[in-house]
């Protein structure tokens, strides 16, 4: 089965990271909720909803979309996603999962931007 990425599924997710770049995680997290099926571009629109919901100090749900995300992005991206879980895993007093996803993130400390296929715009991921 192929699943073809639909420029509504772009626009979504350069919505999203418009609105955390203007300080709004709430309405990026609905925006991100309204994506059905986000194809190849899974990973950005969990480790977005994972950024979205750290704002909003909503760690534990964090979680989940961080790992998800570390999971399917390529090594920059998964270590940027490990150094947000390591600040999650804190959060919830789980020290020794900090530890962990700390080493996993290595050294690291890098602004992340990832080319959109068929677009010419950046989707500016956890860019502080």
């Amino acid at each position: 089965m192929r699943t073809s990425l639909t420029p509504k599924t772009v626009r979504r997710l350069l919505t999203a990271d418009g609105y955390l770049d203007l300080g709004m995680p709430t309405e990026a997290v609905v925006e991100l909720e309204k994506i059905e099926n986000a194809g190849p571009l899974e990973g950005p629109r969990r480790l977005l909803h994972g950024i979205a919901l750290k704002q909003l100090e909503n760690h534990r749900d964090a979680i989940t979309q961080f790992e998800k995300a570390a999971r399917l992005m390529p090594s920059p991206v998964r270590r940027f996603a490990w150094r947000e879980l390591a600040e999650c895993y804190k959060a919830v007093g789980s020290n020794d999962l900090a530890e962990l996803a700390t080493k996993l993130a290595g050294e690291i400390d890098f602004q992340l931007k990832i080319t959109l296929p068929m677009t010419d715009h950046l989707i500016n991921l956890g860019a502080k």
